[in-house]
């Protein structure tokens, strides 16, 4: 249905080299720039609370890498070393080729354009809520009210329109704290982060209640052409936007 899938996840092998490197990586920034260990603790954190989310491994690697780069970086524009800024620490081999596959995955997908800074993968994911919406939620709505109740499709539809719908705001709802700390001056890295991976786990959600809603039919041969379409179109977003493991418990 959606062609062959490419094997661009990380094995455990290589997740458990990863987290190897980033913790040394980790240890390097703190001895090279005399930090306080917390830094290095901060990621623990990260790394449990990923675990507890069910966060894709892959994911939280490639984002921690583009972390920890930004952590040196900052440290030498501190130093006035913007001349060796081609040597920043690179603390994994193969983060281009992880970033690189994420981003050709998502790259046909439309982006919402609510901030500058604003992470790629929020835009584009949000961007595809948006067109879920736009294109489909017609049809699933209805669907929906034929097969559930109106209650369960009110209630889908109120959680897609906090994500897509403004409403007469700068962003849409869930977007809120997202924007509020792109434009807070002080805000420091790993807030960011972790917020960007709050938003990532909410869409995410909401595509796996949609989809397990549409399942039942599915599997029945009860899905109209273009409800089928829609089911399609959530499926592709889970794989393409690494949401495979990302539900509630």
């Amino acid at each position: 249905m959606f062609g062959q899938k490419r094997k661009d996840k990380l094995s455990n092998q290589e997740i458990e080299e990863a987290l190897a490197r980033l913790r040394q990586g980790y240890d390097d920034y703190i001895i090279k720039y005399m930090m306080p260990p917390g830094v290095k603790a901060a990621f623990e954190d990260r790394y449990i609370a990923a675990l507890r989310s069910r966060l894709d491994l892959t994911r939280f690697i490639r984002d921690e890498m583009i972390y920890l780069k930004k952590l040196h970086h900052e440290q030498q524009e501190a130093k006035k070393l913007a001349q060796k800024a081609e040597k920043t620490i690179q603390p994994l081999g193969f983060a281009d080729r992880v970033m690189k596959k994420m981003e050709k995955k998502i790259e046909n997908y439309p982006a919402l354009e609510f901030h500058n800074e604003a992470s790629m993968e929020i835009k584009k994911l949000y961007g595809a809520l948006l067109k879920l919406d736009k294109a489909h939620w017609a049809a699933l709505a209805s669907f929906i009210k034929r097969g559930h109740s109106s209650s369960v499709s009110h209630t889908m539809e109120n959680r897609l329109l906090r994500m897509t719908s403004p409403a007469g705001r700068d962003v849409p709802p869930d977007l809120d704290r997202y924007f509020f700390l792109l434009n807070k001056k002080d805000v420091h890295s790993s807030e960011l982060l972790q917020e960007v991976q709050e938003c990532i786990k909410r869409a995410s959600f909401f595509l796996h209640e949609l989809r397990q809603i549409l399942e039942e039919y599915k599997d029945r041969g009860l899905l109209d052409e273009e409800v089928k379409t829609a089911y399609n179109f959530i499926e592709q977003m889970i794989d393409d936007f690494r949401l495979k493991d990302l539900k509630r418990l």
